[in-house]
């Protein structure tokens, strides 16, 4: 039976709402706006929220974000999400670490502002997922904890576990957050 797992989906959802483009779902380069920092060094921004703007700490090539850095999106003069790692042309590209607004972290492979390869996603509430990641969903082989400690190890299809559950998990709504 597929089911995706609870927090895992919850995760990945408000994630994916948010207004960090590091985290956001993949987009062609041409649908994809740019946001300056103060300097006027760009960074992809596929999902522009209104009073938003960022700072960058890392170089500027050709008047794109380029090199290793601190990347923070605000909304409304508060900051908001946090990615540390290489951008290449203004997207994140290389191993990097994002935190995200509700006390989540992202620590793996990034190409193209999405996580993708190996990573690991944490939540506050101790549930954890490990393993392959594309296009921000997690894919391939991995390991996710629930926070009452069950782990579910084997294979995941953009975002959704693919093995076998136990009858009490296939009542598990995986909408819960």
């Amino acid at each position: 039976m597929k089911i995706a797992s609870p927090q895992l989906l919850a995760g990945l959802l408000l994630a994916a709402a948010a207004a960090f483009a590091i985290a956001a779902g993949a987009a062609a380069e041409d649908d994809v706006q740019w946001i300056a920092d103060e300097n006027g060094c760009k960074v992809a921004n596929p999902y522009p929220q209104p009073e938003e703007s960022i700072t960058w700490t890392g170089g500027c090539k050709d008047g794109l974000a380029d090199g290793d850095g601190v990347l923070t999106f605000f909304l409304s003069g508060r900051e908001h999400s946090r990615y540390q790692g290489p951008l290449r042309k203004g997207w994140a590209q290389g191993r990097g670490t994002l935190l995200h607004p509700d006390g989540s972290r992202y620590v793996g492979e990034w190409a193209r502002s999405m996580e993708n390869g190996l990573g690991r996603r944490e939540w506050p509430d101790g549930s954890w997922y490990e393993g392959g990641w594309r296009n921000g969903r997690p894919h391939g082989q991995g390991q996710f904890r629930r926070p009452d400690g069950k782990i579910f190890i084997g294979e995941w299809i953009d975002g959704v576990y693919e093995g076998d559950l136990e009858p009490e998990e296939e009542r598990l709504d995986p909408n819960r957050t």
